[in-house]
């Protein structure tokens, strides 16, 4: 017989689990507020202070209100954060190496492809992010530019209805800006390389408004890869 070690998780850690499951199940459905911390401890038998880490673990994973600290009292479900929680661990797996960032940008690419494939018109949101953009290129503002082209690439990742593809895109858009940011605050001459990336947007979306949504995909893959991978012919 072989007999395995004992798993010893921390109470934290399983009230966490047992919290997002019933979370996740609709016992506790998004927007509705939890039971007081007391409250829990008195429902899993345990101390107030391992009902907080529990919260604190659920806060982390964008499960549940909250920013610096957890509230105490009843704080609310929300999945708000989930997004961010998520391209934080990606962005965590990108800076250790356990992901090289040639492969977030070719799935990016591949995935972003597919949803402006499957975008039958342009949402108002995105055309405003161009005029923020003009307004950014004007004043050689890199990080109003930033602000408005990472807008811009979820509103359209979202704009065909698929909402899978919107968060995933949204993510991995998330997760390799700071790159963007970092590239942009290095080149010598910003307004001429944010008017070339401006360009480079109203082609995209002038190819969605003729119908061209393929030649609107191919102008994506060739705006992310020019940008992230410039010396690809």
């Amino acid at each position: 017989m072989t007999i395995s070690p004992v798993s010893r998780v921390p109470l934290s850690l399983d009230v966490a689990q047992r919290l997002r499951a019933a979370i996740l199940d609709g016992t506790f459905p998004a927007d509705t507020e939890l039971p007081t911390e007391s409250e829990l401890a008195q429902s899993f038998g345990v101390g107030r202070s391992t009902i907080r880490e529990a919260l604190r673990v659920l806060q982390a994973h964008g499960l549940i209100s909250g920013a610096d600290t957890v509230s105490t009292a009843r704080p609310r479900v929300t999945h708000e954060r989930t997004a961010g929680a998520a391209g934080l661990a990606l962005s965590t797996a990108l800076q250790v190496g356990a992901i090289p960032l040639a492969d977030l940008v070719a799935l990016r690419t591949l995935l972003e492809a597919e949803a402006i494939r499957q975008t039958t018109s342009v949402p108002d949101a995105a055309r405003t992010c161009l005029v923020t953009m003009a307004a950014a290129v004007e004043n050689a503002d890199i990080h109003t530019f930033h602000a408005a082209d990472v807008d811009f690439h979820v509103q359209l990742a979202y704009a065909g209805g698929n909402q899978a593809l919107g968060f995933v895109i949204g993510v991995l858009r998330d997760c390799i800006a700071g790159y963007l940011l970092d590239a942009l605050a290095a080149v010598a001459d910003p307004a001429t390389v944010l008017g070339r990336l401006l360009a480079e947007h109203q082609a995209i979306v002038d190819a969605l408004d003729a119908g061209e949504t393929d030649r609107a995909a191919e102008l994506v893959v060739a705006h992310v890869r020019g940008f992230y991978e410039p010396e690809t012919p």
